[in-house]
């Protein structure tokens, strides 16, 4: 079922499977800073221990589309995630996805990634190529400063800029990564994971407001290029939207990311405030 640019989508039907894939999930987060990933104040919150970043179950969630369609994907695809219920270290997880609408140039997948209690953890979709919508402008560039702002309402309106986080990744470390996410697809050999891309959103939303225990709840991302170990990769972000929903508080970010190429556009939701319980 390899896919090249040049092919049409002819050969799939409305219901194809893509090859399962499992994997044990990891929390790889403990020491991002947000103590949702640990234990004790996982536990406050109400739930059973430190939640697995929802930017690594998205990695698992992408893996069945990038073992068909590679590279391509990642340089002209879009994908969405939507976390349902809590992914805990040790869980095995089954990811599955089946195409739900085809054309002759066009292909959009259905994903699901779920327990072995038979829970839906996460939802997700993916296309390809990414449907061409009306741009918004970019975050702007902006220096990331050293000064937290508050996690209120108040303070994100007020400066809604999140500024510009510059990070690279090494050899060794990329290789690391995929060897925790379990990813061993050939065509990451010399590439930056796209979870990993997808957790520099979480790092800047870390560095730019003074969150505590938050949680990362869904993202769409149009996939816009490749990067690979060594390279600068440079990280703006916007607040663009605030609600409130069961006594939480929602941000709306636009992310952008890129290394000297565009990357990544993601739109980035998260509860950076949560209620009493």
């Amino acid at each position: 079922m390899s896919q090249h640019p040049s092919e049409s989508f002819a050969h799939f039907a409305v219901g194809d499977r893509l090859p399962a894939w499992s994997v044990i999930a990891v929390n790889d987060a403990v020491d991002s800073g947000n103590p949702i990933h640990e234990d004790s104040a996982a536990q406050r919150h109400g739930f059973g221990g430190g939640l697995v970043a929802g930017v690594t179950t998205y990695g698992y969630l992408l893996h069945p589309v990038v073992a068909v369609f590679g590279v391509d994907f990642l340089r002209r695809g879009a994908s969405q995630v939507r976390l349902r219920s809590p992914i805990y270290a040790g869980e095995n997880l089954q990811v599955s996805a089946k195409v739900g609408a085809v054309a002759r140039d066009a292909l959009s997948l259905d994903i699901e990634v779920s327990n072995d209690s038979g829970t839906v953890c996460a939802l997700g979709a993916a296309q390809l190529p990414a449907r061409i919508e009306a741009g918004r402008a970019l975050p702007p560039i902006a220096p990331l400063s050293s000064m937290r702002r508050a996690a209120t309402p108040e303070a994100l309106t007020a400066d809604p800029v999140l500024g510009t986080l510059r990070v690279s990744q090494s050899s060794a470390e990329a290789a690391a990564f995929n060897a925790a996410a379990g990813d061993a697809l050939d065509c990451y050999d010399n590439l930056i994971h796209p979870a990993w891309l997808l957790r520099q959103a979480n790092i800047l939303v870390d560095r730019s407001v003074a969150v505590g225990a938050w949680v990362h709840t869904a993202s769409e991302v149009r996939h816009l290029g490749v990067a690979t170990p060594g390279e600068t990769i440079v990280v703006r972000g916007e607040v663009v939207s605030l609600s409130r929903r069961k006594g939480h508080d929602y941000a709306d970010i636009d992310i952008f990311i890129e290394a000297g190429q565009p990357l990544m556009r993601v739109m980035h939701t998260a509860i950076y405030r949560m209620g009493e319980r």
